[in-house]
């Protein structure tokens, strides 16, 4: 993918929602795994997701909030 392709997609995805950028991210990871091979640290610092909410002004405990990530994305795991 074109890093200007990339670079639109980001800002898109700047103009959602929290929820829809949640599961705009859980899709994504989850395409990743289907691919074939577990994503890696690398491969999602590449991606472009690292540092996509860092100017979020809702996120207050960052750790607080990937539990909270963790705990929809388990609930929805599970409704499948």
């Amino acid at each position: 993918m074109a890093l200007d392709t990339l670079e639109k997609l980001l800002r898109q995805a700047d103009r959602l929602t929290p929820d829809e950028q949640l599961i705009l991210a859980t899709r994504l990871i989850e395409r990743a795994r289907q691919a074939g091979r577990p994503m890696r640290a690398s491969d999602l610092f590449k991606s472009g997701l690292v540092g996509v909410w860092s100017k979020r002004q809702d996120i207050d405990d960052s750790i607080m909030f990937a539990r909270k990530l963790r705990r929809q994305a388990q609930r929805r795991g599970r409704a499948s």
